[in-house]
């Protein structure tokens, strides 16, 4: 066996680790992304209904409260500033820093402080590292990373999904007013 095999193999795993770790940084950045686009777009949705409140108001003081009008616009407002709430909560949610404890002291991030660990000894221990010790490292944040995706995904499909419902019902709650007018 040629001598040089080993190393050529722990650089293929090396090179497999940094593009897993480079893809699923990339995956855990968009949810943030797109958790961030979402919530702007509802603060632009209540400020556009703030800006029209006066004719909402005036639509919504002619309508019976009793009518089946009546009784839609308020399950359905009820619905949509729900799930509004919901969406941020969701959103905020996914946005704050997320950590994934194992028990794995990895030199990538430092959990200690630099009292308690100083550069001198981090930079002995980063000196000393072999190439096991390096795909180990890497090995184990990948494996953090994706159980960051993972707690940032499940809360990122609850926003989209809160935001989906809030903009229908607020369709719904645009139709609902439309059709009281007529």
């Amino acid at each position: 066996m040629d001598p040089n095999a080993g190393g050529c193999f722990n650089e293929m795993k090396q090179s497999f680790l940094a593009s897993a770790i480079a893809d699923i940084a990339t995956y855990i950045q968009l949810a943030d992304t797109k958790v961030s686009i979402i919530m702007g777009a509802l603060v632009a949705l209540i400020a556009g209904t703030m800006a029209c409140y006066e004719p909402i108001a005036d639509i919504i003081s002619r309508v019976k409260p009793c009518s089946w009008i009546g009784n839609c616009l308020v399950i359905f407002s009820v619905l949509c500033i729900g799930n509004i709430i919901a969406a941020f909560v969701y959103g905020i949610l996914t946005i704050r820093g997320h950590v994934s404890i194992i028990d794995y002291q990895s030199k990538w991030y430092l959990s200690k402080s630099t009292q308690e660990y100083s550069f001198d000894a981090y930079k002995q221990d980063i000196i000393s590292m072999d190439d096991k010790d390096i795909i180990e490292n890497m090995a184990a944040e990948l494996y953090k990373l994706n159980d960051i995706n993972r707690q940032k995904s499940r809360t990122m499909k609850c926003t989209i999904r809160c935001f989906a419902v809030a903009l229908s019902t607020a369709g719904i709650l645009g139709m609902l007013l439309l059709f009281s007018i007529m």
